[in-house]
This record gives structure tokens, sequence and C-alpha cells, in this order.
């Protein structure tokens, strides 16, 4: 009888190794934060991944009311430069 792989060597799915500058990156980029933000919450929560995921979008969405405040300084969107989204013509 063979030997079954996923008990000899188990993967750790479950849990987000901060050592790992890939594994890192690539958590970052799943979860719309920065690595620097996945250390933070690694060295706050641990390495379980559900518990970073959470987090993660927890971050992200005490994040969005400053970016909104950003975006309400602007000009009033697309039509605002004169400029009709249509045919590139200026409005008349």
């Amino acid at each position: 009888m063979a030997a079954d792989a996923a008990k000899l060597y188990p993967r750790h799915r479950d849990r987000i190794s901060g050592s790992e500058d890939y594994v890192v990156r690539h958590f970052a980029r799943q979860n719309g934060i920065t690595p620097a933000q996945v250390h933070q919450l690694i060295r706050r929560y641990g390495s379980d991944r559900a518990k970073l995921v959470a987090a993660a979008k927890e971050l992200r969405a005490s994040l969005r009311p400053a970016k909104a405040m950003l975006a309400s300084g602007r000009r009033g969107g697309r039509f605002s430069a004169g400029v009709d989204g249509g045919s590139g013509l200026g409005r008349q």
C-alpha cells in the first residue's frame, strides 16, 4: 500500500507565512492591501488565513471613507472638462 502524500507532506493552506515574500505579495494582491499591511496584520492576528482575510476586509473598509473624501474634492466627473464623453466634441 502506497503512502498517502497528503498525510506525509501536509500543505498548510490555512496559514500565511510572513517570512515568505512571494506569499505575502500574493495575499496582499488578493485582498487589495499592501505587503506592509499584511505584515502588520500577521503580527496582530497571527498567521491564520481566515482571520487575516477578515481583518484585511475590515482594513479596506476603514480606508474607503478616506478615499471618498479625496474624490469629493475633485471636479464633478468626466463631463466637467467641457468634453462630451460620447463624441469627444466640446459642449455647446
